[in-house]
């Protein structure tokens, strides 16, 4: 699961880059964004049922599974959130939903690290 979370991350990072320009050329997200997004999202549900049998199969009795599935879930609605979000708002600020929610991403991937090493 590991080279997938790091596989997304990267598409994270490089949607971020590419919504930061965005930003800063004042523009709303591209067709070829969108695309992006959606290969994110499919890399995220891939992720989401690896790691709801992942934790099913091999979680350590201190592991708490409704969390750690909480977390997996919730990353993989950011994503979605984001693109409808941003699509309403035809501004920078969609834009900037946008950002935020590939940034999120991440950072639900720490969160679930720790949630597996008995951290919860």
């Amino acid at each position: 699961m590991i080279p997938l979370q790091m596989a997304l991350t990267a598409l994270c990072l490089i949607s971020a880059v590419w919504l930061v320009v965005l930003i800063i050329r004042d523009r709303t997200p591209d067709h070829l964004l969108l695309n992006l997004m959606a290969v994110l999202e499919i890399g995220l549900v891939v992720h989401l049922v690896i790691g709801i049998v992942h934790v099913a199969s091999d979680a350590p009795a201190r592991v708490s599974q409704w969390e750690y599935i909480g977390y997996l879930i919730g990353a993989a609605l950011f994503v979605p959130v984001g693109v409808v979000w941003s699509s309403g708002e035809k501004s920078r600020g969609g834009t900037g939903v946008l950002l935020v929610a590939v940034l999120l991403v991440p950072f639900m991937f720490v969160r679930l690290a720790d949630i597996w090493a008995g951290g919860g």
